[in-house]
């Protein structure tokens, strides 16, 4: 009904670091996460975005690695989780790209997107190991607006929010009480631990991951392109590696489905700082769409 917000709450904590988890109502695999970081944005950001150390924190991950790095900013991930009874092991093959991002306070942001794709070079695996899809994930992290700061009564000016969306489909059967532990109990214990992690590093408000720094995305700056995206290229195949026998190799984009319109619409109107996460997400899709076509013409 109109005015009704797309969330719902399903677990918060205060202390000792706040964290809270919501839910979609009508997407029983969409989550928003909110937490606060002790420390400052690009030390947090580097942490979160660094996919080698993600199994250091994320209790549900079992091991990543990166399978192509496609440019500073850009790479192809494997990521495998663990299986949660009575469920299988899932994993995902995940274009990334990291970006600075103007706030809506003028400062900067770090986002950290990454959709899912398909490339040959990693298949599925079968043997009990679902094949994952995630529609857009990531993680936006900002400094924290001193109201929120006195509201949550955030103790020094070392903290940092982190809004992190996650959109996909599990595949497979999902029993609801899976998704209740993954939600309410798993994740805010892998966020508790990241926190621990991230108070005994040296904070840093510049990102390590993205220097030399990048000239920063204003929202403002691409609604224009947003509404009207390229069309998609051609994919020209990449050389094969110099592997024996090895199969032609290539790169492909899962199709833009139609549901991404429906999807920003919901985070326009509701996400609140997620519309940085969205609004950049799309642009980290013309991004990969230019490079494609450049590549092309070589």
């Amino acid at each position: 009904k109109a005015g009704s917000s797309p969330w719902r709450l399903l677990t918060s904590q205060r202390q000792p670091y706040p964290i809270s988890v919501e839910g979609h109502v009508d997407k029983p695999f969409c989550f928003r996460v909110v937490f606060y970081a002790p420390t400052l944005a690009g030390t947090a950001f580097d942490l979160l975005a660094s996919i080698l150390r993600r199994p250091e924190w994320d209790e549900l991950t079992e091991s990543t690695r990166i399978v192509e790095s496609l440019a500073h900013r850009d790479a192809i991930h494997y990521v495998k989780m663990k299986p949660v009874w009575p469920t299988a092991a899932r994993d995902s093959l995940l274009l990334s790209h990291l970006a600075a991002v103007q706030t809506a306070d003028g400062s900067r942001g770090y986002l950290n997107v990454s959709r899912s794709i398909e490339d040959v070079r990693v298949p599925e695996s079968g043997g009990g190991v679902v094949r994952m899809e995630a529609g857009i994930a990531g993680q936006l992290v900002t400094r924290v607006p001193p109201a929120e700061a006195q509201a949550l009564a955030l103790a020094g000016d070392r903290w940092c929010k982190v809004v992190q969306i996650a959109d996909g489909d599990l595949k497979g059967w999902i029993p609801k009480s899976v998704i209740k532990f993954i939600a309410t109990q798993a994740l805010p214990r892998s966020l508790a631990k990241v926190c621990r992690q991230l108070a005994a590093l040296p904070p840093s408000a510049e990102s390590r991951l993205l220097q030399p720094p990048e000239e920063m995305l204003a929202p403002s700056e691409t609604l224009g392109e947003m509404l009207a995206p390229p069309e998609t290229p051609e994919i020209p195949p990449p050389a094969v590696l110099a592997t024996p026998a090895a199969p032609q190799r290539y790169l492909a984009r899962r199709p833009t489905a139609p549901r991404w319109k429906a999807w920003l619409r919901v985070l326009l109107r509701y996400a609140g700082p997620a519309v940085v996460a969205a609004v950049t997400s799309l642009v980290f899709q013309l991004i990969v769409g230019r490079r494609m076509g450049r590549s092309r013409t070589r």
